[in-house]
């Protein structure tokens, strides 16, 4: 895997294991990550994408396993509209799980499957519901890998104009409106955290 790193970040470096097993790159990481970060750059955070852009510490195919980062070495990850693009969820669950240490904070926002954000990028290729990260731990068909996460915390990020004229006065209707009409919830973010 070809990594390359901003000088930028030079002084927060950290030894990271590469896929062919060696003695290691020097890549830089400190104990925050923002994954997928495009323009969204965050000081404090080594901001890392696929893509080489003002601001990228830390160039990495997502979809490649493993990342080049040390076993539970983080200890908080953000993942702004990144998880839509990737096609195998459980693996990067797993990857997560395997960079992060025990308790780490994992924030993750997605479309909700039920807005047109979610289908009318081409580049999407997964869905997510509210309950789309049980399934790493809480629900009882976790079976599928041995990542473990607890979901401290989803948020629903509503329309403009849903969450001024229906959520704020109609409390009370609003799950009858999220339930049988699309457009209502643009996007969700989900506070996981690590479990070891």
């Amino acid at each position: 895997m070809q990594v390359a790193i901003s000088w930028n970040a030079a002084p927060l470096l950290y030894i990271a294991s590469p896929p062919d097993g060696g003695d290691g790159v020097r890549v830089p990481v400190p104990r925050s990550l923002n994954l997928g970060c495009g323009r969204d750059i965050r000081a404090g955070y080594v901001n890392v994408d696929r893509i080489r852009l003002p601001g990228v510490d830390l160039i990495v195919d997502f979809s490649r396993f493993p990342w080049p980062f040390k076993d539970n070495a983080i200890e908080e990850v953000v993942a702004i509209h990144l998880l839509e693009h990737l096609p195998d969820t459980i693996r990067v669950m797993e990857e997560l799980h395997r960079i992060t240490r025990d308790r780490a904070t994992v924030t993750i926002e997605v479309p909700h499957y039920k807005h047109s954000n979610a289908y009318k990028d081409p580049t999407h290729v997964r869905f997510f519901t509210e309950g789309s990260f049980d399934y790493f731990g809480a629900d009882e068909r976790s079976y599928y890998t041995r990542a473990r996460f607890r979901v401290a915390n989803v948020q629903k990020v509503y329309e403009y104009h849903v969450d001024r004229y229906i959520r704020r006065p109609f409390p009370r209707i609003l799950p009858w409106i999220e339930r049988y009409l699309d457009n209502t919830v643009e996007k969700l973010v989900f506070t996981l955290v690590s479990e070891k």
